[in-house]
């Protein structure tokens, strides 16, 4: 900086505001000094101004899956915004083990990041709420329960309200015997939608099947497949199957192009989260629209403000969108 400063015929103050874009500076010393940087190659070391400024500019961020597209494009989002602000992003990937996501917490906590966002953290509230209690610059999307919540800020999907539109949907298209495929309980998402699948039913005046919900493990292409094969054999009445998540209603529909079901003639089929696939599959995709990439953004402005002093127990839920298309028309 000493070098850019000589070569610019200014001060090392005058080009620390250029640089952090602070402080009024006429038009001509900036460009001297941008001239300067060109020239001598100059680049900041992030090491001497963590030291000056006491952050690190590294924010971390949990998922349970990165290889699920619903994830990757929430980072996506966070990842362009961050980028905007001058921080940089360490992305963890836990595959839904609580001892990893643990793990990751302490891990970020050694290496000191200025805050953490977690996605749909699998862990109980009780381990939960220790590791963001220690932290406090946090922002949760998609937790469970609520204790943290005065601790952290918080992003959540309406997915009761959400999962409600598919059923509305299927039933309005004139299907009776609904199911719904799911994962475990083990996280806010599962749970929620689930409980708007039969909010939903009982609001249409509709008694839950035997096989109201079939569960899926793991929630992906070959979980949606094996399950909703296990599902048609035992329940062959079944005309309308609200899932999880995308990539468990591909899954069943490749099931049902295996054994000669007919989607939507047979059985109606409706994902969530509309990822890419959804709508390259055949038949297209009926799906909830979740902005995943404004979640990712809006998380890393609401981790920012915290990381800035401005700790409000803020949270924001997120409506989903229904998208028809050719598998629950």
């Amino acid at each position: 900086m000493a070098d850019v400063a000589h070569q610019a015929g200014v001060t090392k103050t005058t080009v620390s505001r250029v640089l952090n874009n602070k402080g009024e500076i006429s038009d001509e010393t900036r460009q001297k000094v941008l001239d300067a940087v060109e020239q001598l190659g100059y680049r900041r070391s992030r090491i001497a101004r963590s030291l000056a400024t006491d952050q690190t500019f590294l924010l971390g961020f949990i998922v349970p899956s990165i290889s699920n597209e619903f994830f990757t494009e929430i980072v996506r989002g966070a990842e362009d915004t961050a980028w905007e602000k001058d921080y940089k992003i360490l992305l963890c990937n836990t595959e839904g083990d609580w001892a990893r996501e643990e793990g990751m917490f302490l891990f970020l906590e050694d290496i000191q990041v200025d805050g953490i966002v977690v996605c749909a953290p699998r862990l109980p509230e009780e381990h939960l709420l220790p590791l963001v209690e220690q932290f406090q610059n946090v922002v949760v999307v998609n937790g469970q329960g609520i204790a943290w919540r005065e601790l952290a800020g918080s992003i959540e999907t309406d997915d009761v309200g959400g999962m409600a539109k598919a059923v509305d949907h299927l039933v309005a298209a004139g299907r009776r015997h609904l199911t719904y495929l799911g994962g475990p309980l083990d996280a806010r998402t599962s749970t929620e939608r689930y409980h708007g699948f039969l909010n939903a039913l009982n609001a249409a005046g509709l008694t839950p099947e035997p096989a109201e919900r079939a569960i899926c493990f793991p929630t992906n292409l070959e979980g949606g497949y094996s399950c909703f094969k296990q599902l048609i054999r035992a329940y062959p009445q079944t005309d309308g199957v609200a899932c999880f998540n995308d990539l468990v209603a591909a899954g069943a529909i490749r099931a049902c192009n295996e054994l000669g079901v007919r989607v939507p003639d047979d059985v109606a089929v409706v994902g969530c989260d509309d990822i890419q696939l959804a709508n390259l599959i055949q038949p297209s995709l009926t799906t909830l629209q979740t902005p995943k990439q404004h979640i990712g953004a809006l998380a890393i402005h609401m981790l920012l403000e915290r990381i800035n002093g401005q700790r409000d127990h803020e949270t924001v839920t997120i409506d989903q969108q229904l998208i028809i298309r050719e598998s629950a028309p």
